[in-house]
């Protein structure tokens, strides 16, 4: 697996621009669930693992930048866990 040499060079509030193996590209947060995740635009096609990698690349430059990602917060909270009723015994 090779690896994708990844460049940033401006980041715009949560919005990151960079180049990407000779591609530009921004990537900005989206929310997927519980996980906030960075949405890669570009006008070239990148492979998943090329848009993985400049994800957790575009996550460490935020938080170099000491920039806060927003809060994935959950639109229709997860139903509290109930517990099993408990099996009677036959004492036959």
């Amino acid at each position: 697996m090779a690896k994708v040499q990844i460049e940033i060079t401006n980041i715009d509030g949560n919005t990151v621009h960079g180049i990407a193996d000779g591609t530009a590209f921004s990537a900005a947060p989206f929310r997927w669930g519980s996980k906030m995740l960075m949405k890669i635009a570009t006008p070239g096609e990148f492979t998943q693992g090329q848009k993985v990698a400049i994800g957790g690349a575009c996550k460490k430059a935020l938080a170099k930048a000491e920039v806060a990602l927003p809060k994935a917060e959950l639109v229709r909270p997860r139903k509290p866990k109930t517990e099993a009723p408990p099996e009677e015994e036959s004492g036959a």
